[in-house]
């Protein structure tokens, strides 16, 4: 039996962008304010995982085609990166560094090492729960 899931797929569709969004803006935030890369990935992979359970597996795979062992891979390298960064220059261990930069549509920013540890735990958080979603899912089949 056919179903007629237009509203599903409609709301799923707008309620993941949002929720996509909401997780970037708490990454950016979340070095000054709550937030960060670990609540920011597990709104990522909410997002994701609510256009699985809409769309199917298979049909979300065709369109985010990543392997999510990867991106683990890349958040861990991100993290452990900026961790040694500090012994790179001389200073301690996790020491993080940060500068302003004057860009030209935005104006003045802070740029901090910080965020891309926060960037690698956002990868990390995504990658591995993906994965762990993905593991479930497939089980099924």
């Amino acid at each position: 039996m056919k179903t007629n899931d237009l509203i599903l797929k409609t709301l799923s569709s707008t309620a993941s962008i949002v929720i996509f969004l909401l997780s970037l803006y708490l990454y950016f935030t979340g070095h000054f304010y709550p937030g960060g890369g670990f609540v920011g990935g597990l709104l990522c992979t909410m997002a994701i995982s609510l256009a699985m359970f809409t769309y199917g597996i298979d049909k979300v795979n065709k369109v985010i085609p990543i392997n999510y062992i990867y991106v683990t891979a890349a958040g861990l390298l991100f993290s452990v990166g900026t961790a040694f960064s500090g012994m790179i220059v001389g200073k301690n261990f996790f020491k993080h560094h940060f500068t302003h930069a004057h860009l030209p549509l935005i104006g003045d920013v802070e740029l901090h090492t910080a965020a891309i540890f926060d960037l690698g735990v956002y990868l990390v958080v995504v990658g591995v729960l993906m994965s762990v979603i993905l593991a479930f899912g497939k089980d099924g089949k």
